[in-house]
């Protein structure tokens, strides 16, 4: 499972080996625990990648075979991809900017992609 986080310091990306439920019953429990709102809904999250990375068409050719439509590509520019999943948003309210988005895929599909989101924070360090 990917687990994405989005907080005010940017977008990370994390492999869980633990199931979508446990995942999503874990943040129940702490919310009740804690007294705090909690709002889950289906939804999409999206990052960019860059177009010119070699493994990007090995993402593509993975998709060409997966007809669940989790995961799709969308050319942004000459250098970048846009990569969208299906999954689940958990946040403290439906209007929230911070909270986790899961997403289940195939453990090929996942390895990839969070190979291809590493790089692209590996380059973006190394840029500045």
């Amino acid at each position: 499972m990917l687990k994405l986080n989005y907080t005010d310091y940017g977008l990370f990306l994390e492999r869980v080996t633990a199931s979508l439920d446990v995942v999503a019953t874990q943040r129940v429990m702490l919310a009740v625990y804690t007294g705090e709102s909690l709002h889950l809904e289906p939804g999409r999250a999206a990052f960019l990648l860059p177009v010119n990375d070699p493994q990007v068409a090995g993402l593509v050719e993975i998709l060409c075979g997966d007809l669940s439509e989790a995961i799709a590509l969308t050319t942004v520019d000459v250098d970048f991809v846009e990569i969208s999943l299906k999954g689940t948003w958990i946040a403290n309210s439906a209007h929230a900017e911070a909270g986790t988005f899961i997403t289940v895929l195939a453990p090929k599909s996942e390895l990839l992609i969070y190979r291809l989101w590493q790089i692209t924070q590996h380059q973006v360090v190394h840029s500045r």
